[in-house]
């Protein structure tokens, strides 16, 4: 029986949502009537009858109405929005040179994918597309903006960044809309980015949100942004491939350490191609990579430290076969196409039954088989039996042989101060990297405060400003109150302290503060006695001084001797009065009779006048 809330739910759903018509089941891309050169690039694609998401989407897409579709991953929902955008720009071409399409997606490898169909589809017409995402030039983007090509693909973060700091570049034209893998942007926290994006389109605009679940949040997002919309929904990611087979290999708390001996045993016999390996945090992902490379597996890696141009050469190597294992975190467990994936591994088992279903996508996908492995600690199995109860599919133990389980766990010991020598290396290099960007960055800063020119931007320019949501805005007034808080905190318990004392003294009977006073005045002393006084020169004489040569010895003052230095230096009265009345009679008398031999020296005798 369905509860209250579920039929209210139900009853609203069907207010706001319409139907999609029947769809026929075995239609083809001839009968929807594409453009010449469009069937030309279908054909050439080899895609010879449209899947069920396309079958239900693209009719209803084509006569412009807004669609919520929801279907599972790896089935087609990037040509079933695709198809339709380009027949209409085709069929009603602009006179103006404006942007008419946005494609918004979650992540930077999912935009490179559906660019790539875009181009692919489009190849035989004279549609331009754009591709702005993360990671990538900045201002080749702006140039290419500035273009105004017929669609733009991008990711939430960039396509803010454009807006508010590319004057030339608006959203004001656009026509069709279309929201990617919907909820995974909502997971990601973009929903104030993708609210203020909506906002700046045209309100004219024919909308298509696509989504793998339908949540509560999609729900709402779709009742913002869609109106009078048709849902499509061929059958929600809530299951694993019919095709895929399951196993899992048990690790016992004892063995928890053997845990990359087991992924190394696995990738070095068992699968030894087309295999993805999913872990928990990027820094697992580095590690395996560096260890599976020591051990001669030719392997790469996939995860959110890496570069932009690091990701999709990482992406393009394993789909060209250059690498046969590709280790990634969560970031390539949606929406990214790989064809030929046969094995997925779970190093570490996800939180939820969602990512799992996610993971296990990459694989069994358009009809093909598909295998993944588990390793389940004792910590993990009430996941594991979360999988075995929603997944309705069986789940078969794997084993793995002990002695040669031993050999691989003696290898990864051995070669795992080899491992950590290379992290350590790599991260010198990073710290000496950090270091000189620290150094251009504040050479860029001197530059610009001199008036000079710095990489392109003329001097004075203004800075890129930055999309703040609200829950930032939150976020930075919640630490800017803490900061606040604990400073008035800090000064209350201050003054609390200081009339605690004062109270104290007040209660304290008047022999008490006499005895306080005391013991004070006893201790400042005591410290006095004890600080170490200025050094001084000292003179030890062995001989006692005195009559009796006995007893401590006294002060004697020494005589004053005079020398050049000091009478040249000296500034008392005396000297001063002296060197200004000139020299002594004695002086005076020596150097006459010293240049008179046999006259007497007579100074008050006056020299006669002629």
């Amino acid at each position: 029986m369905k509860s209250a809330e579920e039929i209210k739910q139900e009853e609203e759903d069907k207010a706001f949502f319409e139907d999609a018509p029947p769809c026929q089941p075995d239609s083809t891309f001839l009968e929807m009537n594409f453009s010449r050169s469009l069937l030309k690039a279908i054909d050439r694609l080899g895609f010879d009858q449209p899947t069920p998401i396309q079958a239900a989407t693209i009719p209803v897409a084509l006569q412009g109405r807004d669609i919520c579709g929801c279907a599972a991953t790896g089935t087609g929902k990037t040509a079933a929005y695709m198809l339709p955008i380009l027949e209409r720009l085709l069929f009603k071409p602009c006179t103006d040179v404006v942007t008419r399409v946005l494609i918004l997606v979650p992540t930077r490898e999912l935009g490179v994918q559906v660019f790539q169909v875009a181009k692919d589809l489009s190849l035989y017409s004279q549609i331009q597309v754009s591709l702005s995402v993360g990671g990538m030039d900045l201002k080749s983007q702006e140039v290419e903006l500035k273009k105004a090509p017929d669609i733009v693909i991008a990711t939430p973060g960039r396509l803010i960044d454009h807006l508010l700091n590319t004057p030339s570049f608006n959203l004001e034209s656009i026509e069709i809309l279309v929201l990617d893998e919907a909820d995974r942007m909502l997971d990601d926290s973009f929903a104030q980015q993708m609210n203020e994006i909506i906002k700046q389109c045209s309100g004219e605009r024919q909308t298509m949100l696509f989504s793998a679940t339908m949540t509560s949040q999609v729900k709402q997002l779709a009742m913002v942004s869609l109106k009078n919309p048709v849902k499509v929904f061929v059958n929600e990611n809530t299951d694993v491939a019919r095709n895929l087979r399951q196993e899992f290999i048990r690790i016992r708390r004892q063995q928890e350490k053997g845990r990359p001996a087991m992924l190394a045993y696995l990738v070095s016999r068992a699968f030894r191609e087309h295999c993805m390996v999913f872990v928990a945090t990027k820094a697992l992902a580095h590690q395996l990579n560096i260890l599976l490379g020591l051990l001669g597996v030719r392997s790469g890696e996939l995860h959110g430290d890496l570069k932009q141009g690091e990701r999709l050469t990482s992406l393009k190597k394993f789909k060209d076969e250059e690498i046969d294992i590709l280790i990634a975190t969560d970031v390539a467990a949606r929406g990214l196409d790989i064809k030929g994936v046969k094995t997925v591994i779970n190093y570490t088992m996800p939180r939820t039954y969602k990512r799992y279903v996610h993971r296990v996508g990459r694989t069994a996908r358009a009809g093909h088989a598909g295998r993944s492995v588990s390793l389940a600690g004792d910590n993990e199995f009430g996941m594991l039996r979360e999988i075995k109860r929603y997944s309705k599919l069986a789940m078969f133990e794997r084993r793995l042989v002990k002695d040669i389980l031993d050999k691989y766990i003696a290898k990864v010991e051995k070669l795992t101060p080899a491992v950590n020598r290379v992290l350590q290396e790599e991260r010198r290099e990073r710290l000496l990297k950090k270091m000189e960007q620290n150094v251009a960055t504040l050479e860029k800063k001197v530059q610009k405060a001199g008036g000079k020119k710095v990489d392109g931007a003329e001097p004075g320019e203004q800075e890129r400003t930055w999309f703040l949501s609200k829950e930032d805005v939150v976020k930075a007034e919640t630490k800017n109150l803490a900061a606040k808080g604990k400073r008035v905190i800090k000064e209350k318990k201050k003054e609390k302290a200081k009339v605690k004392k004062r109270k104290q003294k007040k209660n304290l009977n008047p022999e008490e503060r006499e005895i306080k006073k005391t013991v004070r005045i006893a201790q400042l002393k005591a410290k006095k006695a004890n600080k170490a006084g200025r050094l001084r020169a000292i003179v030890e004489d062995d001989e006692p001084v005195g009559k009796d040569k006995a007893g401590p010895k006294k002060r004697q003052k020494k005589k004053f001797r005079s020398n050049f230095d000091q009478e040249l230096t000296s500034t008392d009265t005396k000297s001063v009065k002296k060197f200004r009345s000139g020299p002594s009679f004695n002086e005076r008398k020596e150097e006459f009779e010293l240049n008179n031999p046999g006259k007497k020296f007579k100074p008050n005798k006056k020299k006669k006048k002629h």
